[in-house]
């Protein structure tokens, strides 16, 4: 407060009169903008009396009482600003804004009505009272509004579909044929606006007049997919299914129907043809007939990829479906993935890898791909390719990337790492596989197993193998390796009950190498003696 009265005082002594009004606003408006808002109020209301008829100044504190919650004093000066000078879009701009606030629409509208009427051509005041208008659902109004951004705009179908909705509001059909009528009198070569017509005199009932205009549609334009579409539905609905099916079919092989249209019929036609056990074949013939299109997107050739596996048909067609897939999307990741994985089931050989190798070609960044290449070359003995693949896969992990899959990578690499005996490798690879999944029991066994056979970190080894047991309580496999790490710590009755129960879930294939049962064997000499 001591420096408002310094700052009065100040402009006072400078002795100005006439000019005293602006050194006073000026400074006002410098305070404001430095964040000083109590000096720039006392300073504003200063102004206010030296010229009451100022119309900044009244604006001015209008917005601060505003802010003050001060809403009959804001809302009073606001309108005097307006008052002194009403050509100033601001201060009726920030009235209506202030009604809105408050919900006190009608007010508002009256003050973007007099906007407009001053500035007939700013029509995001039209739009802010069409909306107004929307919301009191006050229809003439909305007709007037709509026929005045017309009038600026020109006639578009968004303003023409609006102005049929608020005409069918009041149950005026007449109303909303001439809007429609009048646009396509307006664009008489517009198809698309015809189809609109007809589908509106379905909507009326008017079923004679829908289908004479629908097939002058087609008689134009015979491979007009709107139109095709609408008489599909209305064959449909009708009952006639073998007409509407002519139709869909005509559909789904038009260069001219969108893509997504495409693939939401097939995926629901597909549907209804296994819930009324459709034939596959003719299904599989529809498939060929659109595939036959050039296609932008896979998304179709994906659908019968899937329909194939759905219907079990050969491995050899299923997997020709998706190499169909990459012809059209050579960089789809999820459909590589299918593919190998179809492969896979077969034979995991060289063509395996080699189409593994294709994958990381066209997808470098996948870690999945690297990971599928790389278990294909282990598997085929090519264990220095694999870790080469596996590393590429390991460098490729992102934040995005399946943890689950992290950490089959450097799973699957620790093993390879201790098959060719890099024993500090694999150690190093099992501790990265267990930070993105600590539960991965196959490389808690592993690891555990593999300490218990060098003897050493035998407790770390005991709750890693604790941990798989845990999780699956009833493999005999890992009870063995629990039972073993118990024995090198010379617990031998600990180690009898593990290997016992190993010995109990043990089945077929479990124990090629009869490894178990030699453990079995040693546990129970010890307890001999």
């Amino acid at each position: 407060m001591r420096k408002l009265v310094f700052i009065l005082s100040l402009l006072c002594s400078l002795n100005i009169s006439a000019g005293k009004y602006e050194y006073f606003y000026i400074e006002a408006v410098r305070q404001q903008d430095m964040g000083n808002y109590i000096a720039a109020f006392e300073l504003f209301r200063h102004c206010h009396e030296l010229n009451p008829n100022a119309p900044e100044a009244n604006y001015a504190l209008g917005t601060f009482y505003m802010a003050m919650q001060k809403d009959s004093l804001g809302i009073a000066y606001l309108k005097r600003a307006i008052e002194l000078e009403p050509d100033n879009n601001e201060f009726g701009e920030r009235l209506a804004q202030t009604y809105l606030y408050q919900n006190n629409i009608p007010a508002a509208a009256e003050v973007y009505e007099g906007l407009v009427k001053r500035m007939p051509d700013r029509t995001d005041y039209l739009e802010l009272l069409l909306r107004i208008y929307q919301q009191q659902r006050d229809y003439p109004k909305i007709l007037s509004t709509l026929d005045r951004i017309e009038l600026q705009e020109g006639q578009t179908e968004e303003i023409t579909l609006e102005k049929m909705q608020a005409h069918a509001m009041m149950d005026d059909n007449e109303g909303a044929y001439r809007e429609l009528k009048s646009l396509i009198d307006s664009h008489p070569f517009d198809m698309n606006l015809k189809v609109m017509l007809g589908n509106w005199f379905l909507n009326q009932g008017k079923k004679q007049e829908a289908l004479d205009t629908f097939n002058s549609v087609l008689k134009e334009e015979p491979d007009h997919a709107q139109a095709q579409m609408s008489l599909m539905d209305y064959y449909r609905s009708e009952g006639e299914n073998d007409r509407a099916d002519t139709y869909l079919y005509d559909i789904l092989v038009n260069p001219r129907t969108d893509p997504n249209t495409r693939v939401e019929l097939i995926r629901n036609w597909v549907k209804n043809s296994e819930e009324n056990g459709g034939d596959s074949a003719r299904v599989l013939q529809e498939f060929d007939k659109v595939l036959a299109i050039p296609q932008k997107t896979s998304e179709v050739a994906e659908l019968k990829a899937a329909y194939l596996e759905l219907k079990q048909a050969p491995a050899s067609q299923i997997i020709q479906a998706w190499r169909d897939v990459l012809k059209i999307t050579p960089e789809n990741t999820p459909a590589r993935l299918q593919l190998i994985q179809q492969m896979w089931r077969d034979s995991i050989d060289e063509n395996v890898i080699r189409e593994c190798q294709t994958a990381v070609e066209y997808v470098p960044d996948e870690p999945a791909l690297f990971y599928y290449l790389g278990l294909a070359q282990y598997i085929n003995k090519r264990d220095n390719d694999a870790i080469a693949s596996l590393k590429r896969g390991a460098s490729m992990i992102k934040s995005e990337t399946s943890k689950e899959m992290a950490a089959d990578i450097y799973g699957l690499l620790g093993d390879i790492y201790q098959k060719i005996g890099r024993i500090h490798d694999t150690y190093i690879a099992y501790d990265s596989c267990l930070v993105y999944n600590p539960d991965k029991v196959l490389c808690l066994n592993n690891y555990a197993y593999f300490l218990s056979l060098e003897g050493k970190d035998l407790k770390k080894a005991e709750k890693m193998s604790y941990r798989a047991i845990t999780v699956e309580p009833n493999n005999a496999t890992y009870l063995d390796t629990y039972a073993w790490i118990l024995y090198k710590q010379k617990r031998y009755e600990d180690a009898k009950a593990y290997i016992d129960m190993a010995l109990e879930h043990l089945k077929e294939g479990d124990d090629p190498d009869g490894e178990i049962a030699k453990h079995a064997e040693k546990i129970n000499k010890k307890l001999k003696k």
